[in-house]
């Protein structure tokens, strides 16, 4: 038996998943979807004990040593008794296990259970996460009040905005006070009869109160833009679609995302729905920039540099020249018990290549696979 300690919860950063490829075998995977207390089914505890079962009678089957198939799952019968895992978690997790690695990624997408034992770690299931931002932005607007939230390692912090910045229409308008009247007046000429003077506006009460929206959401884009200077880092916008449209049409703020939470600040939502809806949003966002690079680096390196055969591909991402790679999520090719999908993400990443999953949809002539070679 092991030494290991339980690991913390991780979130899946490039740096982890390049060492996770080159862990040597037995590479045990084991997929746990996100579990509420008070729901159907077997909880995360549960479920994991389950597999260690599994895994034992895998591990035993390849003829693994019972010392070592003991080191191997006697730190996973651990977490069952861990708090983590006996409680619930509005998020999936990926457990890792090797001779050399301990890993548990928190955070992934909603996936099926199940577990792999194999000369490799099942890497394909986390790739849609791989490439999140390691931070972003909510901004919950309204003309009542703005907040701006910083998420990052499945967590929220209230971020407050530069001094002077007005965090309300109300505040907004105290630095600029409106023309309540809203009219002007001109000397009455000789049709006018007795009058003294003909009364005219200087513009409906609708449009001056749509400018001085607008100001406010100005005041609010250029606080967030001095705040997060490099400007990278994604925005994701909350609100009723009347708000999130006109802070668009005024934004300077380059990673504002095109999709929104739709619905007022102030309805029912809880926190974690609220993230939740906000990583979907990032998540959303990730993919189509990586079907821009996709699409773009095939304009420039096809036909010489780019390849959806898969057999030239697994070549060459052994020999270390697939510096990007795009897998369809929904194709499997099997051969002698192994995805043949999965190996060439794992020869890719351990290459510090760039590995991809994208919908069926997004991917060259619907192959499984597309690759851009370095050389």
């Amino acid at each position: 038996m092991t030494g290991l300690n339980v690991p913390t919860l991780e979130t899946l950063r490039p740096e982890k998943i390049a060492e996770l490829a080159g862990s040597p075998a037995p590479c045990v995977t084991i997929l746990l979807p996100p579990y509420r207390p008070g729901e159907t089914g077997k909880s995360m505890s549960a479920m994991l004990r389950t597999f260690c079962q599994d895994i034992e009678r895998q591990l035993t089957a390849r003829r693994i040593a019972q010392p070592e198939v003991t080191d191997l799952v006697e730190p996973l019968l651990r977490l069952t008794e861990a708090p983590q895992f006996q409680a619930g978690s509005h998020w999936g997790r990926a457990i890792f296990r090797s001779p050399e690695v301990f890993t548990i990624l928190d955070g992934i997408e909603t996936v099926k259970p199940g577990v792999t034992v194999g000369s490799c770690f099942e890497i394909r299931p986390v790739l849609a996460d791989l490439h999140l931002p390691a931070e972003f932005y909510l901004l919950k607007l309204s003309q009542k009040a703005v907040e701006l939230w910083r998420y990052a390692s499945l967590r929220a912090q209230r971020v407050d905005l530069p001094r002077g910045v007005p965090q309300t229409l109300d505040e907004a308008l105290a630095f600029k006070p409106p023309d309540h009247d809203l009219e002007n007046r001109s000397t009455a000429g000789s049709s006018t009869g007795s009058m003294r003077g003909v009364r005219f506006g200087t513009g409906s009460a609708r449009e001056n109160a749509h400018t001085y929206v607008a100001d406010f959401f100005k005041a609010v884009d250029r606080g967030i833009r001095e705040l997060v200077h490099s400007g990278d880092a994604p925005l994701v916008l909350a609100g009723v679609d009347e708000d999130t449209a006109l802070y668009r049409s005024v934004s300077g703020y380059q990673r504002l995302l095109k999709e929104t939470i739709h619905g007022s600040i102030n309805s029912p939502f809880s926190e974690d729905q609220l993230l939740e809806r906000a990583y979907a949003i990032v998540r959303s966002d990730a993919t189509e920039r990586a079907v821009a690079s996709l699409m773009e680096l095939k304009e420039r390196m096809a036909p010489a540099r780019f390849s959806t055969d898969l057999d030239t591909i697994l070549g060459a991402a052994a020999d270390g020249r697939v510096g990007w790679l795009y897998i369809n999520q929904h194709a499997r090719v099997d051969r002698d018990n192994e995805d043949l999908l999965n190996r060439a993400a794992i020869e890719t990443l351990r290459q510090r290549g760039l590995a991809f999953s994208l919908p069926a949809a997004k991917m060259p002539d619907g192959s499984a696979v597309a690759a851009v070679f370095r050389y």
